[in-house]
């Protein structure tokens, strides 16, 4: 279904572009999630160092014995430095993971909706307020053969040459002999207002019935 066809499509497509937007958000705050589980793994490289620390504390006390002594003492060096350096390592490993998290979820849940938010949202902009002028004005002159021929222009202009065809088997010749009211309504069912649309009717017809183009 193209774009130009009517509301519908564009419903679908603002449907369709809200179910995207949903699912990478919810895939990015997933994926966030799962990262940020592996912080359990450097809380235990945490645990691990703070309990190699407590086993050096214990054989410090062991320094002051003869003959081993001093063994003891570099040995509890070792252990201590070990225990200092698994806790530092464990600390700095959760801080990269909850980095890593946040980062993954704003690229997953963001970045691949930006692109088709860019394009998309100008586009639905632009196109409300050309309904809602359109319904305003239908809404004040309906019945405007100027109205009227210019809504009809407007469909010879967007709507696709089969669509056109199916309206009128020439199109363009009922530009040129006033024969706007077909046209009109399919450029309003093109912009969703299918109400106003079965609603318009054409206006009185003129003293002289003459078409425009054999004047």
């Amino acid at each position: 279904m193209k774009l130009s066809e009517g509301g519908r499509a564009v419903r679908l497509l603002d449907a369709a572009l809200v179910v995207w937007v949903g699912v990478w958000i919810w895939l990015g705050f997933a994926i966030g999630h799962e990262v940020s589980n592996l912080t359990t793994l450097s809380d235990t490289v945490v645990t691990s160092g703070q309990a190699v620390q407590r086993t050096g504390q214990a054989l410090r006390r062991l320094e002051g014995l003869p003959f081993i002594g001093d063994r003891i003492a570099d040995v509890d060096r070792q252990i201590d430095a070990a225990g200092r350096s698994a806790v530092a390592s464990g600390q700095q490993g959760r801080d990269s993971i909850d980095r890593l998290a946040v980062l993954l979820t704003f690229a997953v849940a963001v970045i691949p909706s930006v692109p088709v938010l860019a394009v998309y949202v100008p586009f639905r902009a632009s196109r409300v307020r050309d309904v809602r002028t359109i319904r305003r004005a239908a809404r004040r002159a309906a019945s405007d053969p100027a109205f009227q021929e210019f809504l009809a222009r407007r469909a010879a202009e967007n709507l696709a040459y089969h669509r056109l065809r199916e309206i009128s088997p020439n199109p363009w010749r009922d530009l040129e002999d006033g024969r706007f009211e077909p046209l009109a309504r399919a450029e309003l069912s093109r912009l969703g207002l299918n109400r106003l649309a079965r609603r318009l009717r054409a206006p009185e017809a003129s003293a002289d019935p003459m078409p425009a183009r054999e004047r």
